[in-house]
């Protein structure tokens, strides 16, 4: 099987047609954080829970950080939206789990910094806000106001709810796809 890997900081990565962590060996590839949700559905991160995508200490960017919780528990944390987003498309790709096994995206509101659940928010992209990630992708109470306010204060070009959200839209919002492009 071909395998690229890439080097970062953080450690090394395997890529290949299989999906980003094809070919890892035992042990690498996505790791879920040490603790999950609580019980309130709320983040309990820990300093060595990294982003699956990037590898970045989640702990760092307390304002951008957001997880996905899997029907079984298990929880992996984000440093950013847009790096839950790109799993949420592709979980087979960046997490090594089948979508039917998603069950829950939990974000941080922009205006209130609440923990609330990502499909029930509206999202903006767009806008001058930066993340740890670069431009930002930002989630808003789903009501005209909040986003009245924010793009008064920000700007954005488009929003969406995350159940509208398709490869293409993601790739007309960012400029970027949502997977990494073939060697």
């Amino acid at each position: 099987m071909l395998k690229q890997a890439a080097f970062l900081a953080a450690g090394v990565f395997f890529a290949g047609p299989g999906g980003l962590w094809a070919g890892a060996p035992a042990g690498r590839g996505p790791q879920p954080g040490a603790l999950p949700l609580d019980e309130g559905h709320q983040m309990r991160i820990s300093p060595e829970d990294r982003c699956p995508l990037c590898a970045m200490k989640v702990i760092k960017y307390p304002r951008f950080s957001c997880a996905i919780q899997l029907a079984d528990g298990r929880t992996f944390y984000f440093c950013s939206a847009g790096c839950l987003i790109r799993s949420w498309l592709h979980p087979d790709y960046f997490l090594g789990v089948p979508a039917d096994t998603l069950w829950r995206a939990v974000v941080r509101e922009y205006f209130s910094g609440e923990q609330l659940d990502a499909a029930a928010l509206r999202w903006v992209a767009g806008s001058d806000v930066v993340g740890p990630m670069g431009p930002a992708v930002v989630a808003l109470r789903d009501d005209p106001r909040f986003l009245e306010a924010f793009q008064r204060r920000h700007g954005g070009t488009a929003s969406f709810r995350l159940s509208e959200l398709t490869d293409a839209q993601w790739q007309t919002l960012t400029g970027r796809s949502a997977l990494p492009a073939e060697p």
